[in-house]
């Protein structure tokens, strides 16, 4: 039983229709590869943390991220050679 409920939270995080995942990684990926985020709280992307500084910007590579297949090197070659 435990089993089952933690494959539907699990499938509820990576869900497309769950854009926050997609959301946090891009902007870990950011500020592994720019040293900052466009949240520059990147530990917390809650009530208490920073607005993105480009909105726009991180919604359309969380939307890339997810269309890439979740793939963290193919996010880190876009970056690199944009």
């Amino acid at each position: 039983m435990l089993f089952l409920a933690l494959a539907v939270l699990a499938h509820a995080i990576g869900s497309e229709k769950n854009p926050l995942t997609a959301r946090v990684m891009a902007n870990r990926i950011w500020q592994w590869v720019f040293g900052v985020g466009l949240v520059p709280t990147v530990d917390n992307f809650g009530r208490l943390g920073d607005p993105p500084t480009h909105p726009e910007l991180l919604d359309y590579l969380a939307a890339r991220f997810q269309e890439q297949g979740w793939s963290a090197k193919e996010m880190i070659r876009f970056l690199v050679t944009s």
